[in-house]
């Protein structure tokens, strides 16, 4: 009898537990996708305050990545839910979904537009800003044909540009398809750029100076929500056609996803996620009020959720939209602060100031900016062209000859031939040599640059003072924080590259010269002033020549660093291996990424060892 009463009384606690759980999900947070726009996070920003507010989650983060990385991430449960998937960027798309390798919850939005787009300005003028229209019949992109001349590329003034789509993305296949299909590329240079990031600058800097420009992007965004763009016309869609790239865009079909496991342990938010659905319009509205306002992601999806309330009746049940309501009713209570947990003041920094100062230095000053931004374009070039001038066996030839005469070892000299040979095995030469051409370009700056600033803060120590913080912040800023605003001064492409590179690859040579030369005896330098020589000669003669391995050194690692910034740059539209790389990542091709990563930790050692070998071989002299 006993044990009866023990086993019932063990099922209804089972019971009591089970029945309990039933209103809490099994997990306390949730992992969103984050593919690096504005609209993917405030979709993100909406669910996790339903998630939270309504479905008792007790958080949710962000997991950044490429579209493809992100797919990647989902599949693997890494991700559990991804609020934006564009179906057409991703080549697998199709054939995960039908082998059952994560869920899909429905349909975002369908209802966007994207192609090749120009400044109104390009056609119709603006009289308020004195500008005249420079392509007034320009309605299609096949009228591009006649105004190659009007978007002029100014690394090929001979050509027209025309920037694709995004490495990596699908659609930028079909774009280039389109060059290729109309001709486009008789007159035009088809240019990848690197990021949505960089995309964005170049476009803003081209409005703010009145420039022309001709290139693809995609809605719903703030940038054509805030500025004037004109969607050049095609032939009308037909799916036949359309890879060949002889029709317009389609609209995109947007969906939520979730991995599998989450999908099957979290049933009441996925019905949540099923019945998501938005427009167009209404995300370029919220991205909109974001940019007018300085909203935060979730301050918009509040502000988005309180602006549409019949969006939380089409998502969520009666019960589940009268909660979620409520506490948007309460937004504007005043939030209860922990001091011991949250801080508990923040100053407010007018970030739309610097921006617009940025914006508006770079077009007051746009004369010099292009000035510079010519000339390095074409010393790259140059070193470009010299290159190329170059037949293959014989630059193989010659890094034989380096390495046997740095070393003393001709088997290292033969190694370091094979593996330049293997590069052009790869069928990676050009784009090697247009690497090296960027490379060489910054570190010639770098050094030209560093020494002499090396030498003057090694002689005095309010220099020292003064350069040293200045160097701390270059080497430990983010490369990303300079990238942008780069992109709105110089452009895209290698200018920007080699300005980007100098200002990581400067620091090492500075700082190992001024240390070479302070670490220099100082009897031996009053030795030879003593024996009449001057400060400047004592410098030259004695106290240099003594610092000249530490300076090679310097100079080594501003080259190595210099190498370092290969993929980096092809994010603002460097062309070359890192480009490739930049590719092969976004497209998951992990052959495609790891031969251009040999090929470019090739590049990195032969240029270490070489300049190893001959520092060492100058020093013993």
């Amino acid at each position: 009898m006993k044990k009866t009463v023990s086993a019932a009384l063990a099922l209804l606690c089972v019971l009591a537990g089970l029945t309990g759980c039933g209103s809490k999900p099994a997990q306390k947070n949730i992992a969103f996708a984050d593919v690096g726009w504005d609209s993917i996070r405030l979709h993100n920003a909406v669910a996790s305050l339903i998630a939270t507010t309504v479905f008792g989650y007790d958080s949710t983060n962000e997991v950044s990545g490429s579209s493809t990385i992100a797919h990647e991430a989902l599949l693997k449960g890494e991700i559990e839910v991804h609020m934006e998937i564009w179906t057409d960027n991703l080549a697998v798309y199709d054939s995960d979904l039908e082998d059952g390798r994560f869920q899909e919850m429905g349909v975002n939005f369908d209802d966007n537009a994207q192609g090749l787009y120009v400044p109104r300005y390009v056609i119709e003028g603006d009289a308020e800003r004195g500008i005249a229209p420079v392509a007034p019949n320009l309605r299609t992109v096949k009228d591009l044909k006649d105004y190659a001349s009007v978007f002029k590329d100014s690394e090929d003034p001979s050509k027209g540009r025309i920037y694709g789509g995004l490495p990596g993305w699908e659609v930028d296949n079909i774009m280039h398809q389109k060059y290729l299909a109309y001709g486009l590329d008789e007159n035009y240079n088809y240019f990848r750029p690197g990021t949505d990031a960089a995309m964005s600058a170049e476009l803003i800097g081209a409005y703010d100076k009145g420039q022309p420009i001709v290139a693809y992007y995609w809605e719903p965004t703030w940038l054509l929500g805030k500025y004037d763009f004109v969607l050049l016309e095609d032939e009308p869609y037909d799916p036949a056609l359309y890879n060949q790239g002889l029709t317009e865009c389609p609209s995109v079909t947007i969906t939520v996803g979730t991995s599998n496991q989450f999908a099957e342990n979290n049933p009441d938010f996925c019905t949540f996620l099923r019945n998501y659905h938005t427009t167009s319009a209404l995300i370029s509205e919220a991205l909109a009020y974001m940019q007018e306002t300085q909203a935060d992601y979730e301050t918009a999806a509040r502000w988005m959720m309180t602006t549409h309330p019949e969006l939380l009746d089409e998502w969520l049940t009666a019960q589940q939209a009268t909660e979620m309501k409520q506490a948007l009713g309460m937004e504007n209570v005043a939030k209860k602060i922990n001091p011991l947990v949250d801080f508990p003041f923040t100053v407010p920094v007018n970030t739309e100031a610097i921006d617009n100062a940025v914006r508006g230095f770079s077009v007051r000053h746009s004369a010099g900016f292009e000035a510079v931004k010519n000339g390095l374009t074409a010393m790259v070039g140059f070193i470009r062209n010299v290159l190329n001038l170059l037949p293959w066996w014989l630059l193989v030839g010659l890094v034989f000859f380096l390495g046997r005469a740095t070393s003393g070892n001709w088997v290292k000299g033969l190694i370091y031939a094979i593996m330049l040979f293997l590069i052009g095995m790869f069928g990676l030469w050009s784009l090697t040599l247009e690497t090296l051409a960027i490379v060489m370009t910054g570190v010639i700056w770098s050094l030209l640059i560093g020494l002499p600033i090396g030498v003057l803060i090694s002689g005095s120590k309010r220099a020292n003072r003064i350069i040293r913080p200045v160097l701390d912040t270059m080497q430990t800023m983010p490369v990303f924080v300079y990238l942008i605003p780069a992109v709105m001064f110089f452009g895209m492409g290698s200018a920007p590259a080699v300005i980007a590179t100098v200002i990581y690859a400067v620091v090492p040579v500075i700082r190992l010269t001024s240390l070479g030369i302070r670490q220099v005896d100082r009897e031996v330098v009053e030795a030879a002033i003593s024996f009449g020589s001057t400060r400047m000669q004592a410098l030259f003669k004695v106290q240099i020549p003594q610092a000249l391995p530490t300076i090679m050194t310097g100079i080594n690692q501003t080259m190595m660093m210099a190498m370092a910034m290969v993929v980096t740059c092809s994010m603002i539209g460097a062309q070359g291996i890192g480009n490739e790389v930049l590719i092969a990542v976004n497209r998951t091709e992990i052959s495609r990424g790891l031969i251009n990563g040999i090929a470019v930790v090739i590049l990195a050692v032969l240029m270490d060892r070489l300049t190893q070998g001959w520092f060492s071989k100058g020093g013993k002299q």
